[in-house]
């Protein structure tokens, strides 16, 4: 399945009902990994980030691979998985 970063749109749009800390806390609930907030009000803000845990696990771990990304790292290679990917889904195509 998908293993990247997920992110929220910006909480503070108004599509959702409720107040920052609890739309920020259903979105972590939910499986997002980052909430993110961009209007600027510093209320809400401190709201947002007292409301999500500190990011650790694999949280931490997609945030970093997300960074990388950005910052044109390479990722690290799991030969062995990237292996039985390549061949299930050539069983799956024969």
């Amino acid at each position: 399945g998908y293993d990247g970063l997920i992110m929220t749109d910006d909480i503070s749009m108004k599509a959702l009902s409720g107040g920052f800390a609890e739309k920020a806390r259903a979105a972590i609930a939910a499986g997002v990994d980052v909430v993110l907030h961009c209007h600027g009000i510093m209320d809400e803000m401190v709201a947002v980030a007292g409301a999500v845990p500190v990011m650790t696990g694999n949280r931490r771990r997609r945030a970093a691979m997300a960074l990388g990304r950005i910052r044109h790292e390479p990722e690290p290679l799991d030969v062995d998985g990237g292996r039985a990917r390549l061949a299930s889904a050539l069983a799956l195509s024969a």
